[in-house]
């Protein structure tokens, strides 16, 4: 492990996540080597780690001697990967894409080099079949913006060492995240399964004329999301039973919820239920832009983190 942290991270593709997961390997002084098969993405990958920067020093997460110009761009997979401990690739979601990625990643790397995928939906068992060392491939998905929200969610496909995700899962650990590891592929992982789950009962709720998408926004964010920074769903149901915890709630509300079938059903949105929805985000919205909304976000995930994680 120690010899992981002390190498260089290659970052492959410098989109929104790989530019996140950049400035977040450079807060926790490592050396960042990128590719992209655009070579303008360099510049927007310096402006964004430039502008994530003072985000990161407030939540404490730049050690000493961190330093954002140890950030260098390559025009070629093999050159930003030379030398590097693991490769965090961060290409689209296209099958066909990330199995040529991983190939010629790992074509490039020795043996011993950790890759990573972003991959939010695809199975690593699908992206790993055409590399030599499929080994030490495994899956780290992170909730965007990376460098900001601390979840990489571990997972290996069928033909991954098991040391890789333990190995995986000390490194990132060591650069300030919050690794969780599943035991099996399943499509979406895990947050993102919860997240659609209430999504889609959100949708049905609107679209049934129960409530607007602006009284939805409020529920959740004033609701439940008040509490969800620092209880997940199984310890909220615990604290909700009193002294008895989870099983004075199952006592509690068991048999009502056994009379309820009306709740959490699948959903498949037409053309116009998805046009409603979208016009009760844009009143939602109101006049503000995407840019400002994100800036919002990211200024309270701020304050959010320094609430949880006390600097000093």
């Amino acid at each position: 492990m120690q010899g992981l942290l002390g190498r260089p991270v290659a970052v492959v593709g410098l989109g929104q996540i790989g530019m996140s997961w950049a400035a977040c390997f450079l807060a926790r002084g490592l050396a960042v080597a990128a590719t992209d098969v655009d070579p303008l993405a360099e510049h927007r990958a310096r402006a964004y780690v430039a502008k994530a920067w003072p985000q990161l020093e407030a939540m404490g997460l730049v050690v000493p001697g961190a330093d954002p110009d140890r950030f260098t761009f390559h025009s070629s997979i093999p050159d930003a990967v030379s030398g590097c401990g693991l490769v965090q690739e961060n290409g689209p979601e296209v099958l066909s894409m990330k199995v040529a990625l991983l190939e010629q990643i790992d074509a490039a790397t020795a043996p011993d080099v950790l890759i990573a995928s972003s991959t939010s939906a695809l199975a690593m068992s699908d992206m790993q079949v055409r590399c030599q060392y499929p080994g030490r491939c495994f899956t780290a998905h992170p909730f965007n913006p990376p460098h900001l929200i601390p979840l990489v969610e571990l997972v290996g496909g069928r033909a991954t060492d098991p040391g890789s995700i333990a190995i995986a899962h000390e490194f990132y650990t060591a650069i300030g995240r919050k690794p969780v590891r599943l035991h099996r592929e399943v499509y979406g992982h895990v947050a993102n399964r919860l997240q659609n789950a209430l999504f889609n009962e959100a949708a049905r709720l609107v679209l049934e004329g129960v409530t607007t998408v602006e009284d939805i926004e409020t529920a959740v964010n004033w609701g439940p999301g008040m509490r969800w920074p620092f209880v997940g769903p199984f310890i909220n149901f615990h604290m909700a039973g009193g002294a008895q915890g989870m099983a004075g709630t199952f006592a509690k509300f068991g048999a009502e919820e056994a009379t309820s079938t009306d709740r959490v059903a699948r959903i498949q949105l037409s053309a116009e239920q998805r046009a409603s929805l979208i016009e009760g985000v844009a009143h939602c919205q109101g006049a503000r832009s995407v840019e400002e909304l994100e800036t919002m976000r990211d200024r309270m995930l701020v304050a959010l983190y320094r609430l949880k994680h006390p600097v000093g």
